[in-house]
């Protein structure tokens, strides 16, 4: 077995393959891989986001970071806040956001990258940011995919000069091969790979942010001085003789996975994937698990209930790295949509998590005090029944990100398809009382099969996930990336 890497982006993707060639390992590689993501895919990865890792070590340990972005210590009365509603329009279908200084949450990402580093790192951190620090410097490319999402999220990056001077050029946007520079990353790089993650949380930069908080924002020096990266057990699922580990509360992206999974695995698949009885299965799977609660405690009671008294219970992009000692990684980051400011000196824009209606279902503005935002992100490694590696998976996508990893494990579990196939097969979603089709299935959806208005959409979307993959079987290794979020793989 050599080594196997599936992300959003040819430079992130590059930068893992130079540390693995190096003799870094996994952790190592996606490392350097995550600070190489803020250049160069900038509207879905940022020092000022959070993040999931599931990883596996080579002895086969399972472990969840956790460094997601965490509510604000104090509240202030709403009408003291900034935060602005702004519609992000998928063609098809419209989704409300909110960014501005109140829809921040504390930032996790750097904890993350010192924690990983710390427990599972082999090279010294001077190494790591070499090559994100040339990206930076040199800029990269904007490509197909980076341009449609730019165009989605334009008016958030163009909310302040700051985010003016990064992205737009001559007054309009950055173009496909337009490049984009970050020459206050490289600096801070370079800075955070000699003094540590404290001079983010307990140095300038955290000062430079709260004062900026004082009008219209939440955060305080103790929001970042406190904030810790937490370590889970993985949320265990058996399907069809494979246990999937993925992300265990408060997150949902998991857990809405394990009930998603539960009622597939009591249907009967359907002849072949692409036919009326295969979509109204998926519908039917779906189906039963949108009226759930989708509050972390409410979901604990019914994983309990769905697997009995002894189970312990947004913008986002993704990349899964396989080593060749068999470590490996699946992690999934996000700024959300961004929140429109960035810390100035830094090219680091800061999340709008506050501001993601998916992941408040009592509403905006109903979240606890200093707790760990839920999320429906939901890095997934998938074993056989003797332990060994199978999938490593997972997905970008926001409210999308359940249902798009759990349709590629049906494809590649239920119907044994390679893992091309898997990833690029047609997807649904369930979401707001619609049902969106993706073109590709043999059968003309019709709207009385259905409890739900139906949407058909005219060719794959983003909107869809991300859903890249690596595949592990017979000694080799292969991958996918979703042509849906222009995904590219390594192996070697």
């Amino acid at each position: 077995m050599s080594f196997a890497i599936a992300a959003g982006h040819d430079a992130t993707a590059d930068t893992a393959q130079e540390i693995l060639r190096n003799g870094g390992n996994a952790f190592d590689a996606a490392i350097a891989a995550l600070m190489t993501s803020f250049v160069a895919e900038p509207c879905m990865a940022s020092g000022g986001g959070g993040a999931f890792a599931n990883i596996r070590k080579a002895d086969g340990t399972l472990l969840i970071y956790d460094f997601f972005c965490q509510t604000p210590r104090y509240k202030k009365v709403v009408g003291e806040l900034e935060f602005i509603p702004i519609e992000v329009d998928f063609g098809t279908l419209k989704e409300v956001f909110h960014i501005g200084k109140g829809s921040i949450g504390v930032p996790g990402m750097i904890a993350g990258i010192f924690a990983l580093h710390r427990d599972l790192g082999s090279l010294p951190m001077k190494e790591l940011v070499q090559l994100p620090i040339q990206y930076a410097k040199e800029g990269v490319a904007v490509n197909d995919f980076q341009s449609e999402d730019m165009n989605l999220l334009k008016d958030i990056l163009g909310f302040n000069e700051y985010g003016r001077k990064l992205f737009y050029k001559n007054g309009q946007l950055c173009e496909i091969g337009d490049p984009v520079f970050m020459p206050g990353l490289a600096d801070y790089l370079d800075y955070l790979a000699r003094e540590g993650k404290d001079a983010f949380y307990k140095g300038e930069v955290a000062r430079k942010i709260v004062a900026e908080q004082r009008s219209g924002g939440l955060l305080t020096m103790e929001d970042f001085e406190q904030y810790r990266v937490l370590i889970r057990r993985p949320l265990q699922v058996n399907y069809r003789g494979k246990q999937i580990h993925t992300n265990p509360l408060p997150s949902i992206g998991g857990s809405l996975m394990a009930h998603y999974l539960k009622y597939l695995e009591a249907l009967v698949p359907a002849e072949f994937p692409l036919t009326r009885d295969h979509i109204l299965n998926l519908y039917q799977a779906l189906v039963r698990a949108e009226p759930l609660d989708r509050r972390p405690i409410a979901l604990a009671n019914a994983l309990r209930n769905l697997f009995g008294a002894n189970k312990k219970h947004g913008s986002t992009s993704h990349f899964n790295i396989v080593d060749q000692w068999g470590n490996a990684i699946s992690l999934t980051m996000t700024i959300g949509e961004g929140s429109g400011y960035f810390i100035e000196g830094t090219d680091i824009q800061l999340n709008n998590m506050l501001g993601e209606a998916a992941l408040l279902p009592d509403g905006f503005h109903s979240w606890d005090t200093n707790v760990r935002l839920s999320s429906m992100m939901a890095p997934t490694i998938v074993t056989d029944e003797q332990q060994r590696l199978e999938v490593v998976i997972g997905s970008g996508g926001a409210s999308r990100i359940p249902s798009a990893i759990t349709q590629v494990l049906h494809y590649l579990i239920d119907y044994q398809q390679s893992v091309d196939e898997a990833v690029n097969h047609p997807r649904v979603h369930l979401g707001h009382d619609i049902f969106n089709i993706e073109p590709g299935f043999h059968y003309n959806a019709k709207q009385s099969d259905f409890g739900e208005s139906l949407k058909l959409w005219d060719k794959q979307s983003l909107f869809f996930g991300g859903a890249h993959t690596i595949l592990s079987g017979k000694g080799a290794l292969h991958a996918s990336g979703d042509e849906r979020r222009d995904g590219v793989i390594r192996i070697e």
